[in-house]
């Protein structure tokens, strides 16, 4: 089994899920890079959450390692 690519306090760029597909409009916003920190890791269940800044507050986002 893998371990976790990052600690809590990391910081790594990605671009958010609900921009991937480029189809929620507002083309020119999405497919963005943002700066995420790590803010939680479930070794057991392998997944990660990040929290990142919007105009409109954080947003967070999980990932499976």
């Amino acid at each position: 089994m893998s371990e976790c690519p990052y600690e809590v306090g990391d910081k790594f760029r990605f671009i958010p899920g609900c921009c991937v597909e480029n189809t929620n409009g507002f083309g020119e916003v999405l497919r963005v890079e943002v700066t995420g920190t790590v803010v939680s890791i479930h070794e057991e269940h392998r997944w990660y959450r990040a929290c990142y800044d919007t105009p409109q507050g954080v947003q967070h986002e999980t990932f499976k390692f």
